[in-house]
């Protein structure tokens, strides 16, 4: 009896034709029946390129670099779309928690500076 292989990381499934880590090769099929962990995974991949397409657009200003880019933040979109209504929840609720922590920190930071100033 042969097992069907099971799909070991989100590169297993590509798509010919579309750029891949930079290089030739295939992209993530992201409606390939991935699990939300490899989503997850692989939205952070997606972010990673994008940056390091973006920050070779600042450098030497190659109109193909930005497209690029825009592609892995299509991606990324694409893939945080994908993930099930309980992850989407939770990514928020994290999303939400930096942001108040950041609040938080400069609401106290200004407090701060104005009790100085008032010392």
């Amino acid at each position: 009896m042969t097992q069907k292989p099971r799909i070991k990381s989100p590169t297993h499934t590509v798509i010919a034709g579309k750029p891949g880590n930079g290089q030739p090769a295939g992209q993530l099929d992201v409606g390939a029946g991935l699990s939300d962990a490899e989503l997850r995974q692989h939205i952070q991949d997606c972010g990673r390129h994008m940056l390091a397409c973006y920050e070779r657009y600042e450098a030497f200003g190659d109109p193909k670099d930005r497209e690029a880019a825009q592609y892995w933040l299509r991606e990324q979109n694409a893939a945080q779309a994908a993930l099930s209504p309980a992850s989407k929840a939770a990514r928020e609720a994290e999303i939400q928690r930096r942001i108040d922590d950041g609040v938080d920190f400069f609401a106290v930071a200004g407090q701060r500076d104005r009790e100085r100033l008032t010392a």
